[in-house]
């Protein structure tokens, strides 16, 4: 894999990470039980998603 390759592997884990964060910031701060349900969804689709990448990398 090249070193740009590699970068933008990188910047997407982050950036799925951020996304995580965010989904779960949103989840604690709603208080709408559907929102939360979303939020909390959400979160959990993009931390499989982040997994996901990682583990491929680390294979």
């Amino acid at each position: 894999m090249t070193t740009k390759e590699l970068d933008y592997i990188n910047d997407t884990l982050m950036q799925t990470k951020v996304l995580v964060d965010k989904y779960h910031d949103y989840s604690n701060q709603v208080q709408d039980a559907s929102l939360k349900d979303l939020c909390t969804r959400m979160a959990d689709k993009h931390m499989q998603c982040y997994n996901s990448l990682y583990n491929q990398l680390n294979s």
